[in-house]
């Protein structure tokens, strides 16, 4: 798998957008936390900003993660 898949090109162009999404989701929700949705921001009152960041983002799946971030770089 590591030689066949893991390190095949494709796959990597895809791991680096992947990253480059979930820093950005991740920059903008620490910069403008109020848009984040109400029962999540009712959170970081309780495990702060960074954690409800990242565990809003970890829920989210890869599809809903790609419309945000394309909602955002408008």
């Amino acid at each position: 798998l590591m030689e066949n898949m893991y390190q095949q090109y494709r796959v990597a162009r895809m791991a680096v957008k992947a990253e480059q999404v979930l820093t950005e989701l991740f920059q903008h929700y620490f910069q403008k936390p109020s848009i984040l949705p109400p029962h999540i921001f009712d959170r970081m009152g309780k495990t702060g900003l960074e954690r409800t960041i990242c565990d809003y983002i970890a829920g989210m799946t890869d599809r809903y993660a790609m419309d945000e971030h394309q909602k955002i770089s408008k």
